[in-house]
């Protein structure tokens, strides 16, 4: 679309500078007819300026609005209380963890650190008790020397059992309540 002039198709200045004026104008409604019809009034002095509305209101009514303002001030009060004390103890709680964190972490290296050196004694240890070491230190501090088979002597067990008391006496196969007797008498 080619403008020619001032009526370009999407020259809309016509429009506005119509519309400044209408609008720049005071107007007021005329009353009675279909369509209201704006006339322009005659004197600006003579428009009353609006007086703002004033409700006018109980003491009961100021009172209850009171309350009112009283308890959600009190609400927002306490849930901010509230949230303080939530994000309070969570911050507190993440505190805690943090330290308690930290001795476990302490624990730990003592743990390790003890676990190590126990490591060391115990192959300490077992270097100082080798069976080698034991016969080492039998034959050469204490003077031992091996058994021979002559010192070995066997115990016969096929024979009857006998009590011997002392002095010297024994008794044969008999009960052993039978035998504490003859012991308590003797």
């Amino acid at each position: 679309m080619a403008a020619t002039g001032n009526r370009g198709a999407y020259d809309l200045n016509s429009y506005r500078s119509q519309r400044n004026a209408r609008l720049s104008e005071p107007t007021r409604p005329v009353r009675g007819t279909a369509v209201p019809k704006t006339h322009p009034n005659p004197t600006p002095q003579t428009r009353r300026a609006r007086r703002p509305r004033v409700v006018r209101k109980s003491q009961k009514q100021l009172r209850a609005e009171a309350r009112r303002s009283r308890a959600v001030a009190f609400r927002v009060v306490a849930l901010a209380a509230v949230l303080f004390l939530v994000f309070g103890f969570k911050i507190y709680s993440q505190v805690q963890v943090d330290e308690l964190d930290q001795q476990l972490d302490a624990i730990n290296q003592q743990i390790s650190v003890i676990e190590s050196d126990n490591t060391r004694r115990n192959m300490e240890l077992n270097a100082n008790v080798s069976l080698e070491k034991v016969d080492q230190y039998a034959r050469y501090e204490l003077g031992m020397v091996k058994i021979s088979d002559y010192q070995v002597n066997y115990v016969k067990l096929s024979e009857d059992d006998a009590v011997e008391v002392s002095g010297g006496k024994t008794h044969g196969d008999k009960d052993i309540a039978q035998k504490l007797k003859i012991n308590k008498n003797e």
